[in-house]
């Protein structure tokens, strides 16, 4: 784990398991610290894994995002079967020629790459993937709180001023349904903490689009660019976030309930 990035820079090649272990705040930890700071420190000393839709969103990322590194990190064939003598030599000879490669079916793949064939045949999606990096990182101090945050963005393109979330969904991307979404899994507050850490990092404040695409056929997609309204909402969230982990931390005790564990009357 290294703990020694440089702050307010763009930072190109951090590994997934690097950046997530890093001591910094992320978004997702300050969605943790809205629910409580009991919920936050319970969730960073025992990290969930990733859940089969989200290892299902990490290959659409790598085939839309960077297909150049798709071979080299994942592994696409059928798992045999270990109920017979044959399929166990045959599981383990793939499992040999697989190595440290994500082991992904044959099915998953091909939903995948058309997923990716459907995004590539937009002429607005492919303007805002050309001509920035994906996985681009950010390491900065909050302002009025001075706690060390991270962010690591999907895709972005400094000189177009723009910032791409790819995210794929097993609901709806229409709007009414992805305005549920939004709010359910405070997308909003993620994309201000980064507009925010990007800007330490870059002097501008660059805009914020979200591609979605659903994760079942025919695989219909949509772009959103979140409006400043939405951003600002965002942003007093993540404020909010930060507050309460400078509160906790002060004090040096996470694990408080609900209105420190008081007799609480619910009224009508």
């Amino acid at each position: 784990m290294h703990n020694d990035y440089p702050l307010n820079t763009v930072i190109d090649g951090i590994s997934n398991q690097d950046y997530h272990n890093h001591a910094a705040i992320g978004s997702s930890q300050c969605k943790n610290l809205l629910k409580s700071p009991w919920h936050f420190e319970y969730n960073r000393k025992h990290p969930k894994p990733p859940t089969p839709s989200m290892q299902f969103g990490s290959l659409v990322h790598q085939l839309v995002l960077e297909p150049e590194k798709f071979e080299q990190n994942y592994f696409v064939a059928e798992k045999p079967k270990k109920t017979t003598k044959e399929g166990k030599a045959m599981y383990a000879k793939l499992d040999a020629e697989r190595g440290r490669r994500i082991w992904v079916t044959t099915d998953d793949f091909l939903k995948a790459e058309d997923m990716r064939h459907n995004l590539s045949q937009n002429d607005l999606v492919k303007v805002l993937l050309q001509g920035g990096r994906a996985e681009q990182a950010v390491f900065w101090v909050d302002n009025d709180t001075g706690i060390l945050c991270k962010a690591k963005a999907d895709y972005l393109n400094i000189e177009k001023g723009l910032i791409v979330d790819l995210k794929t969904t097993a609901n709806l991307a229409s709007e009414i349904c992805f305005r549920r979404t939004t709010a359910q899994f405070q997308y909003h507050l993620s994309a201000a903490f980064y507009q925010d850490g990007f800007q330490q990092a870059t002097g501008e404040r660059l805009d914020f689009f979200i591609v979605v695409i659903e994760s079942f056929a025919p695989f219909n997609y949509v772009i959103y660019k979140l409006s400043d309204d939405l951003l600002a909402q965002g942003r007093s969230l993540y404020t909010e976030a930060l507050s309460i982990y400078q509160a906790a931390d002060n004090v040096g005790d996470f694990a408080v309930p609900y209105y420190q564990g008081r007799l609480v009357e619910l009224v009508a």
